[in-house]
């Protein structure tokens, strides 16, 4: 048999807003912003390099924006389910390991805000935020085996979340950047 693994991760979103109006425009003056980001879940290994990584999520997706006359920012939390298949390309080297990744994560806006010239409005109930979004996500992650039972690593991911439910002509989806810390269990 295989080992399995339950792990938490905790990081960085860099996030930029891809959003167009409701007259097919883009605003120019939306700028990227950092949130957190949350991951517990467990891995499947299906052989000596491949794995399956099944998790909740909770990422923060933020930007701001204005120019001489406005300004604003978006904060918001969206919740995820999300898989991983993990390839091995480096492993077990002096406690070193390096993963390939690719997956999807599906998720749902839980909160929201938007504030505008000291004005707050949420955004849970605005059509381009609301509804079930698809995150595909590609990246590295790295890791260092302590013991038998435990390892740290670092991972780095890029994704695209688009909104695949909005029937509205405002349309919004994310371009994210992601850096993660990692605590590994190992569960032999």
């Amino acid at each position: 048999t295989y080992s399995q693994e339950a792990y938490f991760s905790m990081g960085r979103n860099f996030t930029t807003f891809d959003y167009t109006n409701s007259e097919g425009n883009t605003n120019d003056n939306i700028e990227g912003s950092s949130g957190a980001a949350y991951e517990l879940g467990y891995v499947f290994y299906l052989g000596d390099k491949l794995g399956l990584a099944a998790g909740l999520t909770l990422n923060k997706f933020n930007a701001t924006g204005g120019n001489q006359v406005n300004n604003y920012s978006w904060e918001t939390n969206y919740l995820g389910v999300q898989g991983i298949l993990k390839y091995a390309i480096l492993d077990n080297l002096s406690g070193f390991g390096l993963n390939v990744n690719g997956g999807i994560n599906l998720n749902h806006i839980v909160n929201g805000k938007q504030k505008i010239n000291g004005q707050t409005f949420e955004l849970a109930c605005e059509d381009e935020f609301k509804g079930l979004f698809a995150q595909p996500i590609i990246g590295l992650d790295a890791k260092y085996q302590i013991n038998s039972d435990f390892a740290i690593g670092l991972g780095y991911h890029f994704s695209k979340n688009f909104g695949l439910t909005n029937s509205s002509p405002q349309k919004l989806n994310f371009n994210n950047i992601q850096l993660q810390f990692n605590l590994v269990i190992s569960l032999n």
